[in-house]
């Protein structure tokens, strides 16, 4: 979606300068901030008054996008390597990986003992890539990491190994100081006690665990979740990089990378308790627009650190982007005019969820009985008689977070003998089919594509109504297992006017209806909000060419004078045209991939853009028969578009 804020003007073309540190001969710091779930017409100066300043005065990326899973870790992968997700392998944030990783044949990666233990079973290297922080530290950078736990530390995962005392990188999140978090040199835990009193960061709980005060309370079907922010562990996050590390950084006179993943606004729009139960508030309420405040101040504060000294100021550039939109939650409505998903699922009574709701795990589920088969639960392996294998999923109950294990029996050796995994990530499932059975596959495709609450299919070879992996830049040399399947739910819009505000997404997890969501193919979970500004950007400049996070890396790399080593080929592009001195903008165009459909006629269908040889991907949905093209390419960002390479 291309965004045009009234307050943003394109600049003339500024002065020409050498784009890159070694160039130069002068050192440049770079510090990468993410916004987690920040949407675009988020930042207002009400809501927001830093990052609309940082839209008047630097880089808007008007075109920016999130990839696809749009979801955290997939895209810290890309934020750390400058790669897709068909290299990095990691594909979502729940994942199978060919084993159990913390007692959970599906584990959630937002962890930084299964983040060890993941890195560990890949050989040290489960991104497959080098990321812009590992580089700069090789290169005698000082580098850091610091706030939400899980992402922070895929920025330079084989430093948080538990097998690295005291690494190199300095890594700050959640857990740091606990026994279940990373190693903090000593000197920097000493130096944060003495400045905040200690170097455990607080928990989201804000000390009122259990209640809507706490960020971390999601509620549940009959009790609305959290009405606070993360604030409290936000500001000692703040106050640990602009009290402690900034000035640590200059006492070692070295060039630095900062990341800085603020949990703010995702925390508090996925667990809101403004509108259970509704639509039509969801994530614009105003427990949402506290954590966009949240997440403005503490960028604030550190921004306000940076400018009040002027040799860091004159050799500091800032990127900030935001892993991926925002949806509001749908746990049954399947279209904008409120009709119900017409799955089995919805017709069994749960004690947790709403009569008539779709439960977490309806993908799994619905697959479980399509087949024929036992439904296991990944996340509860049994503990009793030593017992191999896991619980089952009996008639009463759903899969507890969503995942599921399709088996003839529960008792499995291995999770890989189950004859079909699910890992369920929101708005989006991921689908192993460990025999690689093409009959399968083929025939999940189908059954899939023929769901209500389904809007896309993606697969890992030629299966009718399916795209291939290869298409939504998922196919690569990534090491961690390949989905066969990767399964976008149904995004939709209320107000067709207002699609990034009003997007609602069918979600298979644990969250509730009118709460927030991710993950889907939908515009408001791909728009995600991309800024830049410092020395080496253009002042005042409105970027219209595509742009991801794929291409955050590779820019701030050359920026730094740095070379970022590739094993794989799906990489992103230097934004060139952002940079000062370069290029009024780049050229880019647009096409739209079409599956072959299947035997009743529906097929997936994705829009894309292409600049400097990169593929950005704008949706995907699915249709019947044949594709009206003129109908799809309407209100999407090209204003032109180009003619489809091959139409079916």
């Amino acid at each position: 979606m291309m965004l045009r804020p009234a307050a943003v003007l394109l600049a003339l073309a500024v002065p020409s300068v050498a784009h890159s540190g070694e160039a130069r001969g002068a050192p440049r710091n770079a510090i990468i901030f993410v916004a987690d779930g920040l949407r675009p017409l988020s930042v207002n100066p009400t809501d927001a008054p830093t990052l609309a300043r940082l839209q008047k005065e630097g880089v808007v990326f008007a075109n920016s996008h999130s990839l696809f899973p749009t979801v955290t870790t997939a895209n810290a992968s890309a934020i750390a390597t400058g790669h897709h997700l068909g290299d990095t392998g990691d594909f979502a944030n729940t994942l199978f990986v060919g084993g159990s990783v913390a007692g959970s044949a599906t584990p959630f990666i937002e962890d930084d003992q299964v983040l060890a233990e993941l890195d560990a079973r890949f050989r040290d290297d489960y991104l497959g890539e080098a990321t812009l922080l590992a580089v700069a530290r090789g290169k005698g950078f000082t580098t850091a990491a610091v706030g939400k736990l899980g992402p922070t530390l895929i920025q330079d995962v084989a430093q948080g190994s538990r097998g690295v005392a005291a690494p190199s990188t300095i890594f700050l999140d959640d857990r740091t100081g606990t026994a279940r978090g990373g190693p903090l040199d000593p000197a920097i835990a000493a130096a944060l006690t003495a400045a905040l009193g200690g170097a455990t960061p607080p928990a989201r709980s804000n000390d009122k665990p259990g209640t809507p005060d706490d960020n971390g309370f999601a509620g549940d079907s009959q009790h609305p979740g959290t009405r606070a922010t993360n604030a409290r562990q936000q500001r000692y996050l703040a106050n640990a990089v602009t009290k402690v590390l900034l000035p640590e950084f200059k006492r070692r006179g070295k060039p630095f990378v900062l990341v800085f993943w603020s949990r703010d606004p995702d925390a508090t729009q996925h667990n809101q308790g403004d509108s259970l139960g509704d639509l039509s508030v969801g994530i614009n309420g105003p427990t949402s627009k506290a954590a966009v405040r949240d997440a403005d101040e503490t960028l604030g504060q550190i921004l306000a650190a940076v400018e009040g000294d002027p040799a860091l100021a004159a050799s500091t550039d800032l990127f900030v982007t935001s892993d991926h939109g925002f949806s509001t939650v749908s746990r049954r409505e399947v279209d904008a005019e409120g009709h119900p998903s017409q799955s089995p699922t919805t017709g069994r009574r749960f004690r947790d969820v709403r009569p008539g709701d779709l439960p977490p795990g309806f993908v799994a589920m619905d697959v479980a009985a399509h087949l024929g088969l036992a439904l296991c639960d990944p996340d509860l392996p049994l503990a009793t008689g030593g017992a191999r294998g896991f619980q089952p999923v009996a008639a009463d109950r759903h899969p507890m977070l969503g995942n599921g294990l399709v088996a003839r029996a529960c008792m499995l050796r291995e999770p890989r003998e189950a004859r079909v995994i699910v890992a369920a990530n929101g708005g989006v499932d991921l689908i192993y089919v460990p025999r690689g059975d093409t009959g399968t596959i083929a025939d999940l495709a189908a059954f899939l594509l023929a769901q209500d609450y389904v809007d896309a299919v993606f697969a890992d070879r030629a299966i009718p109504g399916a795209l291939p992996l290869r298409d939504a830049n998922l196919f690569g040399s990534a090491l961690p297992p390949r989905p066969a399947l990767v399964v976008a739910l149904r995004a939709f819009a209320r107000d067709p006017r207002d699609p990034l505000r009003t997007q609602v997404v069918l979600e298979d997890g644990t969250l509730q209806e009118g709460q927030g969501t991710h993950g889907s193919f939908g515009r408001a979970d791909v728009t995600n909000t991309m800024l830049a500004a410092g020395p080496d950007f253009k002042r005042a400049y409105l970027d219209e060419a595509p742009a991801s996070n794929a291409d955050i890396a590779p820019t701030l790399a050359k920026i730094l004078g740095l070379t970022l080593p590739s094993r794989g080929r799906l990489r992103g592009r230097v934004l060139g045209e952002a940079l000062a001195g370069g290029p009024a903008t780049t050229p880019s165009t647009c096409g739209e991939a079409a599956a072959r459909p299947g035997k009743d006629g529906l097929r997936t269908v994705l829009h894309f853009q292409k600049a400097g040889g990169v593929r950005y991907l704008d949706t995907a949905q699915k249709t019947k028969g044949q594709v009206a093209w003129g109908d799809w390419v309407a209100g999407l960002p090209c204003a032109q578009r180009a003619a489809p390479a091959a139409k079916p």
